[in-house]
């Protein structure tokens, strides 16, 4: 893999995962403003809870209420950046490059340790 390849993969990890993000959000405000954040696109009755209780995310999504729409955006948002070091893990490892896929590695083991064990 050359630098020019190496580049467009990890830019286009990041767009790819700035506009997933950025539709979801929007997608999530245009919902609620048709039906409100704890209403539901199908016609399902609210649950009152709070738009921070991620745990109920996939509860939201499948009843199409907009504020599932948008903890989604958020959370494909913050995972751009790990997408971006994971992909730079494999550049690097397909490039022969074995001290930076090392560093980069241990960088992305940082990540998910911060994000899944640390609270």
């Amino acid at each position: 893999m050359n630098a020019d390849r190496f580049r467009a993969l990890v830019s286009g990890v990041l767009i790819v995962g700035v506009v997933a993000a950025a539709t979801l959000v929007a997608l999530g405000l245009a919902a609620a403003l048709l039906v409100g954040w704890g209403g539901s696109l199908s016609g399902a009755a609210g649950d009152g809870r709070a738009a921070t209780a991620f745990a109920d995310m996939g509860a939201n999504l499948a009843a199409l209420r907009p504020v599932g729409f948008a903890q989604l955006g958020l959370v494909v948002l913050l995972a751009t950046p790990v997408a971006r070091v994971g992909a730079s893990v494999l550049a690097f490892t397909l490039e022969g490059d074995r001290l930076y896929a090392a560093v980069t590695l241990a960088v992305l083991l940082i990540l998910l340790t911060s994000i899944f064990l640390l609270h």
